[in-house]
């Protein structure tokens, strides 16, 4: 009986017995499919290569993430528990000074001003190859360019050319074509780069990067993950009956993102990230697990099983350090959530052809067995999702990271909240000590001989004009009954303390407090160019975070997107011999010197002596270029091209509409001249 409503009342499907048996069997089916293919040498294999690896990676990263928790508490401006309870017990303030956190917020805006800065373009730059290679089509080109011009010479009726004649026409058509190929080679260079630096806009690569600093200046390492190619939801715009509508489509574009240090988990051992292998652990909400149905190389079945199933508890999940991570970030995270959220180890590394080959890989998939294969694989529980060979040529990671300070022959290096613990702490007990300090000094104390006080007098009421009830001392003696002293007063003992280890703070982190707006600088610091030199000076520290950030960061991710556009892009006009040059360093190095050089020279040709050689364009192109330097609204301040071009044609105009001098007689100056040369031009001189 079909669905529907009658008289008001619902009418529900009936569904026969046979009907029922039919979904039961084709249920029951699937499942038994998806066991049997759960149950294969190669997934069971895999799963327990994947539990052991992954159990000796945890244990080893352990004392890293007690390391994370502390940095990331210290940034917040939190005492660790031990500490804590400590401090409680002795009593007095619990006082947190924020020394860490100005000094990592410091860092990343001066990274991000590097880094991001819109006006000097990307951190990167592609350009061709010093020599270009010349192809074999370039050859032949060659050849016929020189065998064209011989038979010339022969139809010229002119002497045959020799073979000396013949090696130097070969010669200038070479020069020839290599100037036509350099310029290609810089057509496709500058295609090239458009195409990435548009990918990197859409795939996400700016809000990666900023969280990317973030954890840069926090944690042990940083890590940027891509180009990882997904699939997007876009908006396509089509012309329907002559009206422009809005589709959605889907596409296939490379991603990058952020990976929180705490999910990632090498190898043990390991200094690099193509050392070993490597574990990130996903935590995918239902409908991220929603949106891998469908995807290549993802098994359906296995997915909607483990969607079927819930989320439950899977064996790398680590309770303890989840939740003490989530309260240091603050995500309080409910029991009763709706959402229910899934977790997900994705592996990266090599497998001996010998184990692939007994988990049930083809000959054809790994040829030699003494061979170590790059693997991917997903796991979801207890359920491999995704298992294939790395579909990278050069069997590299997805994955990129740089530390603040490298630590040689580590996988982790060191942050700022590490270098300045000792000096955070110092700042920490001098302030506790002064705020103790402060309230106990802050009035006087009281001495009450509590033999001579009434029962019925409450010691603890203190106010103006208070009457004490008294009675005489039992032992005879003379003293006060109520006496009064002023406690001793430590601030500017403590104040010195604090300004000493706070000055360290700039020293430990290379951070230097006019960096962050600090203007009480003395000495040097106290004239522009002396603070020009100062910020030089604190640029070398700077600089070197920069360059790891080049070499680890920046020109490996451009390099992987290069790689990638060259084998799947279908625009051959942008393919082509390059090179992958990282100036985030190199820009650093002169902006230092540029604008303080420029504001000097500016103010060194500001005579009329050099006016007349720079003239009005050269002085306007002189003041762009120092109002760029200092982020000056350049159109508002200084005339365009084209409008100095008029105002000069006005200028000129004027002038010659001027009357000219005269001399005291009340002759014109230069009319002789004029009548001289009106007599040359007459033929009449």
């Amino acid at each position: 009986m079909a669905e529907g409503q009658r008289g008001g009342l619902s009418i529900l499907r009936v569904v026969s017995n046979d009907k029922l048996k039919e979904q039961e069997d084709e249920q029951l089916a699937a499942d038994r499919e998806l066991r049997e293919r759960q149950n294969q040498p190669l997934l069971v294999g895999l799963t327990a290569h994947l539990k052991t690896a992954f159990d000796a990676a945890r244990r080893s990263k352990r004392p890293i993430e007690r390391r994370m928790l502390t940095s990331l508490r210290q940034r917040n401006g939190e005492y660790e528990p031990d500490k804590m309870r400590s401090i409680k017990e002795f009593g007095g303030s619990d006082i947190f000074m924020m020394v860490t956190e100005t000094k990592c917020r410091a860092a990343e805006s001066w990274l991000r001003d590097i880094m991001l800065e819109e006006d000097s373009g990307p951190p990167w730059d592609i350009t061709p190859t010093p020599v270009p290679e010349i192809p074999p089509k370039a050859k032949e080109e060659i050849e016929a360019r020189v065998a064209e011009r011989v038979m010339t010479m022969i139809d010229g009726e002119g002497p045959s050319p020799d073979q000396q004649v013949i090696k130097e026409l070969r010669e200038i058509a070479a020069d020839e074509m290599r100037t036509e190929i350099m310029q290609e080679a810089l057509n496709r260079a500058k295609g090239m780069r458009r195409k990435i630096d548009d990918q990197f806009k859409q795939g996400g690569w700016p809000s990666a990067f900023n969280d990317f600093v973030t954890d840069l200046a926090t944690f042990p390492s940083a890590f940027i993950k891509g180009p990882v190619i997904r699939r997007q939801r876009m908006l396509e715009w089509v012309m329907v009956d002559g009206a422009t509508k809005a589709e959605v489509g889907e596409r296939l574009a490379p991603e990058y993102e952020r990976v929180d240090p705490f999910r990632i988990y090498p190898e043990p051992g390991i200094s690099r990230l193509d050392d070993g292998y490597l574990f990130e652990h996903h935590r995918l909400s239902e409908a991220d697990l929603s949106e891998l149905i469908g995807v290549p190389a993802y098994d359906e079945q296995a997915i909607r099983k483990v969607m079927m199933q819930g989320a439950g508890v899977t064996w790398f999940v680590d309770q303890g350090v989840e939740r003490e991570k989530e309260e240091v970030e603050g995500n309080h995270i409910p029991f009763d959530k709706p959402t229910e959220m899934y977790d997900a180890l994705e592996f990266w590394g090599k497998i001996s052809g010998r184990l692939l080959r007994e988990w049930g890989l083809t000959a054809e998939q790994v040829p030699d067995q003494a061979k170590m294969y790059d693997t991917n694989a997903w796991v979801v529980g207890n359920y491999v999702i995704k298992a294939v060979l790395n579909y990278d040529p050069l069997g590299k990671k997805p994955y990129h990271k740089t530390s603040f300070i490298k630590t040689p022959g580590s996988f982790w290096g060191r942050s700022i909240p590490e270098m300045i613990e000792d000096v955070q702490a110092m700042c920490n007990a001098a302030s506790r000590a002064l705020a103790n300090n402060m309230g106990i000094a802050s009035g006087p104390q009281v001495e009450v001989n509590i033999d001579r006080i009434p029962s019925n007098e409450d010691i603890t009421a203190m106010y103006p004009w208070k009457i004490w009830q008294t009675t005489t001392d039992p032992m005879g003696s003379s003293s006060k009954a109520v006496s009064f002293f002023q406690p001793d007063s430590n601030v500017q003992e403590l104040m010195g303390i604090f300004d000493r280890f706070s000055g360290l703070a700039d020293e430990h982190s290379g951070i230097p407090a006019y960096i962050h707006g600090n203007v009480d600088v003395s000495g040097a610091g106290r004239t522009s160019s002396g603070l020009s030199m100062l910020m030089g000076a604190a640029g070398k520290g700077i600089r070197q975070v920069v360059s790891h950030i080049d070499s680890d960061i920046v020109k490996p991710v451009v390099q992987r997107q290069f790689i990638h556009n060259m084998r799947y892009d279908e625009d051959e006009s942008i393919k082509g011999d390059v090179e992958i040059v990282a100036r985030g360093a190199t820009y650093l190095a002169v902006r230092e010197t540029t604008d303080t050089r420029r504001l000097e020279f500016l103010n060194a040709t500001g005579n009329e002596h050099d006016m007349q050689i720079l003239g009005l364009e050269g002085r306007a192109s002189l003041l762009r270029e120092v109002a760029k330097g200092l982020k000056m609204p350049v159109g508002d301040l200084i005339p365009t091209r084209e409008k100095e071009g008029v105002i000069v044609r006005s200028q000129q105009k004027a002038a010659a509409a001027a009357p000219a001098p005269t001399d005291p007689a009340g002759d014109q100056k230069g009319g002789q001249a004029g009548n001289v040369v009106s007599n040359q031009d007459t033929g009449q001189a």
